[in-house]
């Protein structure tokens, strides 16, 4: 497999407050996209591990300089969302692919769940405890959390949507995503398909891969997991910790 880290944006929600890249922030002496780096090199999981950066690459460059790491560059970070980096991380890959954003904290586990369910169809793994990290955030559930349905064989049946009620997601998107090679130039060809919509978000995507009636197997994940999506959202995770 590859390990493909997302990684080209600024953090505009929190930069003001860390004048850096959201990825190198610091957590208990390493920053959030080293430890995702180190955690995929130790599982043996992965032949090729790349980064996709853009606004101030050489400080990434810079952090991550003793491992083997492939870069992209995507010179349109600040005009495209992150299914542009997703899909020039993608271009020129020939294997199975994990997709990850690089603002997370999550179990290396995951990684392993991922590959011992590897099939010929996507595959998202879904936090089942969102609530209680929410809380933790202390994000309005209503406004900031979106749909994530599936069937009983775990299908996918829905996902990016605006949520009425707080029962109604059966979990929520951790920001990484399997991409089978079978898959690769399909999702090429689907990203493309959007390019008009220059600010599609990535649930957005994954949701049109479902109405495309492609098959996408939920796997609900209990570990351990965090977003960094603004200041707030470090604050109570050093404070809770």
């Amino acid at each position: 497999m590859e390990l493909i880290i997302l990684a080209a944006g600024k953090g505009s929600r929190i930069f003001k407050k860390i004048n850096k890249n959201k990825c190198l922030i610091n957590i208990k002496g390493e920053s959030l996209i080293e430890k995702i780096v180190k955690d995929a090199i130790s599982t043996n999981l992965f032949k090729k591990i790349k980064v996709v950066v853009g606004y101030r690459k050489s400080k990434i460059k810079e952090e991550l300089n003793k491992y083997n790491i492939l870069y992209i560059d995507n010179k349109d970070f600040d005009k495209k969302e992150m299914l542009h980096s997703l899909k020039l991380g993608i271009l020129d890959s020939n294997d199975d692919v994990v997709i990850t954003y690089s603002d997370i904290i999550f179990s290396k586990k995951i990684y392993f769940d991922i590959s011992k369910n590897k099939i010929k169809n996507y595959i998202l793994p879904i936090f089942k405890n969102w609530k209680s990290i929410w809380r933790r955030r202390k994000k309005d559930i209503l406004n900031d959390c979106e749909s994530l349905l599936y069937d009983k064989n775990f299908n996918l049946t829905e996902i990016g949507n605006k949520i009425n009620s707080v029962n109604e997601p059966m979990g929520q998107f951790m920001g990484i995503f399997y991409i089978p090679r079978n898959k690769l130039k399909k999702t090429i060809s689907l990203i493309n398909k959007n390019s008009s919509n220059k600010k599609i978000h990535t649930t957005n995507f994954i949701n049109f891969i479902t109405q495309k009636k492609e098959k996408i197997l939920c796997i609900p994940c209990g570990y351990n997991w965090y977003e960094i999506d603004d200041i707030e959202d470090y604050r109570n995770f050093i404070k809770s910790d």
